[in-house]
């Protein structure tokens, strides 16, 4: 597999207050918020999982739509797999995964750190990058 050197993207969402800021970042559950990344992430949908999990406040469209051709030019097909391959629970409904997405010999990984509060999960920061030591060093 050829070894992508570029740093793809990481954003990360350090905004208060988190529920105004980010009304698109809020799911009912793990469940739901599991179902949106997956789905969007193995579709190659960067600019739909940016603005899901509330990553894409500091970009325009034009950037987040660049940002999209660029990993779609990377991976030219859809990512048929799924792992979680680190779980960081802190206590009191914080938690932070790490995923891994691939098809064949092709990866990329994203990570996202959520608050599940009563009747809701919150997406606080997501990161995704084809470099997994990028992201596995901030565990």
């Amino acid at each position: 597999m050829r070894r992508l050197p570029i740093l793809i993207v990481t954003w990360l969402c350090l905004a208060a207050p988190v529920v105004a800021q980010h009304q698109d970042a809020i799911f009912r559950d793990y469940e739901d918020m599991r179902e949106v990344l997956d789905r969007m992430m193995m579709n190659r949908e960067i600019e739909n999982v940016m603005r899901a999990f509330g990553a894409s406040d500091e970009m325009t469209d034009e950037q987040l739509r660049t940002l999209e051709m660029r990993v779609r030019d990377i991976f030219p097909y859809d990512f048929r797999h799924v792992d979680v391959l680190k779980v960081d629970d802190m206590g009191n409904g914080w938690n932070r995964e790490l995923y891994a997405y691939w098809a064949g010999t092709a990866y990329i990984y994203a990570t996202v750190l959520y608050h599940q509060r009563e009747g809701e999960l919150i997406s606080i920061s997501f990161q995704f990058n084809t470099d997994i030591d990028e992201l596995i060093a901030s565990f």
